[in-house]
């Protein structure tokens, strides 16, 4: 099947080489011009995807792994830095099945990572929005916090040391913005008193 193609251009320096029918591919200048397109050109079904996996697939995995090596990415991270780096959707899912086959990106082991790093700072309920904000499946946190279990006493009690020491005096009135300061965290209530009133006794 041929295709008669516009060459319509982005907000960036690629060009989409758009052939009507079904969804074309975004190449540079230069891809254009070695591949002699032009404006109102005809290219065959086999010729489109030669050059998208000449050039279109290739690219998005490279730029999937030099996304990867500056900060490890949830899947849905990534996917979003890829559609902005004007991808297709062949090259996307092609590029997504790659790096989750080589275990680039992983998001049980990005949540246990995550909760392992944050876990004396955050609430888990804290933990879980965050996560939920990056893209991670209910059934990926389910499973995560599983394994992760409760809120413990030693997570929340260097906290609680910290900031009970704003107060000049740890009286009453100390002990209850403390215990309102870490419910608005997401600790769970019980925990919060046992672990305010136990300092408080220390």
């Amino acid at each position: 099947m041929n295709y008669r193609i516009t060459l319509d251009k982005t907000s960036g320096k690629k060009i989409y080489v758009n052939p009507g029918e079904r969804e074309g591919i975004y190449l540079y200048p230069s891809e254009i011009r070695r591949c002699r397109l032009e404006e109102g050109a005809s290219v065959t079904q086999e010729e489109l995807e030669q050059m998208r996996l000449q050039f279109a697939l290739p690219r998005a995995k490279r730029r999937a792994i030099a996304i990867l090596a500056r900060r490890d990415q949830t899947e849905y991270e990534l996917r979003q830095k890829l559609e902005k780096s004007f991808t297709d959707s062949f090259s996307l899912e092609e590029t997504m099945e790659f790096v989750r086959a080589c275990g680039y990106v992983d998001d049980l082991q990005y949540s246990r990572d995550y909760m392992a790093s944050k876990r004396h700072r955050k609430s888990f309920r804290m933990m879980r929005m965050e996560l939920k904000r990056k893209g991670i499946s209910d059934a990926v946190l389910a499973l995560a916090f599983e394994e992760a279990g409760q809120d413990r006493d030693s997570d929340l009690a260097p906290l609680v040391e910290k900031y009970l020491r704003r107060f000049p005096v740890i009286d009453e009135t100390a002990l209850q913005k403390t215990e309102a300061h870490f419910y608005r965290k997401g600790y769970q209530a019980g925990l919060v008193r046992r672990v305010v009133r136990h300092r408080h006794e220390e």
